[in-house]
């Protein structure tokens, strides 16, 4: 199609392919102006029901005359094709900013936003509902206009149905409770997809993420969403003012009548919450790429610093919002381990009382026999006797001759002989020589437990999405169109959750890319923890255009929330 003239629009180049058509782009010979140039795919002009639906999208944009919306200009029919002759809109939309610089700091966020609602509550005004607002829908020109783009499946209030029954339209993520639920869209349900869009700007992430779609729409319909200025984020990135995070979680609160009641009234919040952030203004974005910049350098500079930094900084920082997070999924999980410590805790403390309690009666037992000891009267520290001998009546004491003996005054040596001889002697009891044991005072044995210096293994849960950094390794620029590609990634910076490196710097990934002319297919697969279990990878994106591969190698994947690491 390149170079083929419809009516007096040449086309020049492609721009994108979707379901439905393909855009080019093309320039207006009478009027000398670039346009946007949309036809309908040959294939589907058969089909009654699209042709409708491509019809019905050419007249929903020309009741939108607005500066904040992509505008048309002409309805074609040429050698059995249609086109759309659109307002060419040059610039880059907010998916292609969040992907470059990951978040969007608030002074660059309100004012766009505030551009966007404005053209929302014109479509409004018109009873036309967008049904497909995301970051890829919001083009910013560069002279700081915003642009809401692809008004493909808008709707009109109060027309038939020219959908399937009970089939979604849109993009799911960004899709409203009551939308999944199969109510009609609304005024309401457009609030909370910009809402919803407003809050993955600004955190880089969306407050669902999941594997398959039916998991996605159970978490739009029931899962609580984080705070955007509680979500853990980078230390490259802006705090989220307290006011703008309320703003967002009004947006896009599950009940319809919980929302703004309009666009305007989202749009005046911010406008008075932050009257000072009216212009868009760019360099806030080179600040943030500037910043980003410098992180990586020092830590490529100084790897081992950064880090034990790294880990303090994302303990301090999302510690406490994980814990809480992990404590609400994994609730009767703790507290059957609270109460095995609490049992654990007063049986050593039973135990310990019981110890002390035997140390104490063992030392008072020793007390006792040791008062209770016999008294030495023959003066030598090797022998000592229980009974004394029997007093006779002479006050002379008993000579003790050294050898064991007792020699009683005047037996056989004169003095008193034969008085003592006269009466019938008593004759005495030799007592055992029991050799003195002398006491040796033992000190109570106290027990020290000593603490574990070697740091207990532990598994660890990921109960909230992780992002991974990685870089493409594999030079692509010549590779063939529609091919699986196998490549390979390398980790760009340590991984770490819950204060635990749980991907180590370097590791390789793999993934595959499928490369087309314009858009290119990107699935990252899986890399190795630090404790050598396999952990599936997700990408960030699933698309992205050809011409990043060249210029940008960086990419995002993530671990999806319901792993568990056995360490």
């Amino acid at each position: 199609m390149i170079g083929k003239k419809i009516f007096n629009y040449e086309i020049t180049a492609l721009l994108g392919k979707g379901g439905m058509g393909t855009v080019y782009k093309a320039t207006d010979t009478m009027l000398g102006r670039e346009v946007a140039l949309k036809m309908l795919h040959p294939e589907l002009t058969v089909q009654p029901q699209f042709l409708d639906r491509f019809k019905k999208e050419a007249r929903v944009l020309a009741q939108l005359l607005h500066v904040n919306i992509a505008v048309i200009y002409n309805f074609l029919e040429q050698e059995n094709n249609h086109f759309m002759v659109m307002e060419f809109v040059e610039g880059t939309n907010l998916e292609d900013l969040r992907k470059k610089y990951q978040t969007l700091p608030p002074q660059f966020v309100v004012p766009v936003f505030i551009q966007a609602l404005e053209g929302l509550n014109h479509a409004h005004k018109k009873n036309i509902f967008h049904r497909d607002i995301k970051p890829a829908n919001l083009m910013l020109t560069p002279e700081g206009t915003v642009k809401l783009m692809d008004f493909g499946i808008a709707k009109i209030a109060g027309e038939q149905k020219m959908t399937q029954v009970n089939k979604i339209i849109g993009t799911i993520e960004y899709m409203a409770p009551e939308l999944i639920q199969g109510k009609d869209a609304s005024a309401a349900s457009d609030i909370y997809a910009m809402g919803l869009t407003l809050y993955e700007v600004l955190t880089g992430q969306l407050p669902f993420e999941n594997d398959t779609d039916y998991n996605m729409m159970q978490a739009i319909l029931n899962k609580k969403v984080t705070a955007p200025n509680k979500v853990a984020l980078s230390t490259a990135n802006p705090a989220i003012p307290q006011a703008l995070s309320d703003i967002v979680m009004k947006a896009i609160e599950k009940k319809p009548e919980n929302r703004f009641a309009d666009a305007r009234s989202f749009q005046q919040a911010l406008i008075n919450a932050f009257p000072q952030y009216r212009d868009i203004n760019i360099a806030s974005l080179t600040a943030a790429a500037n910043k980003s910049t410098v992180a990586a350098t020092r830590l490529e500079d100084s790897f081992a610093a950064m880090q034990t930094r790294e880990e303090a900084v994302a303990t301090k920082t999302s510690a406490v919002e994980s814990l809480k997070q992990g404590y609400k999924d994994n609730k009767k999980l703790y507290l059957t381990i609270a109460l095995l410590l609490l049992f654990l805790i007063i049986s050593l403390a039973i135990f310990k009382n019981r110890s002390n309690t035997n140390i104490a009666q063992t030392n008072t037992d020793s007390l006792q026999k040791e008062d209770n000891k016999p008294i030495d009267v023959s003066g030598n520290s090797s022998t000592e006797y229980i009974n004394p001998p029997t007093k006779t009546g002479n006050t002379t004491p008993p000579v003790n001759d050294g050898g064991g003996q007792i020699t009683l005054p005047g037996d056989g040596n004169g003095g008193n002989g034969e008085k003592e001889s006269s009466k019938e002697k008593k004759p005495i009891k030799k007592e055992p020589v029991k050799v003195k044991e002398e006491k040796k005072k033992v000190a109570p044995v106290v027990v020290e437990q000593e603490e574990e210096k070697k740091t207990q293994p532990k598994d660890i849960y990921i109960s909230s999405k992780v992002e991974v950094d990685l870089y493409l390794q594999d030079n692509l620029a010549n590779s063939p169109e529609r091919t699986d590609i196998p490549v390979t990634f390398t980790v760009r910076s340590p991984v770490v959750y819950n204060g635990v490196t749980i991907i180590n710097r370097g590791t390789i990934a793999r993934g595959v890319i499928k490369l087309g002319r314009v858009q290119t297919d990107i699935d990252i697969n899986s890399t190795t923890a630090t404790n050598g279990q396999q952990i599936r990878l997700k990408a960030q994106r699933g698309h992205g255009r050809r011409n990043e591969i060249t210029t940008n190698r960086n990419y995002t994947a993530i671990i999806l929330p319901g792993v568990r690491l056995k360490y």
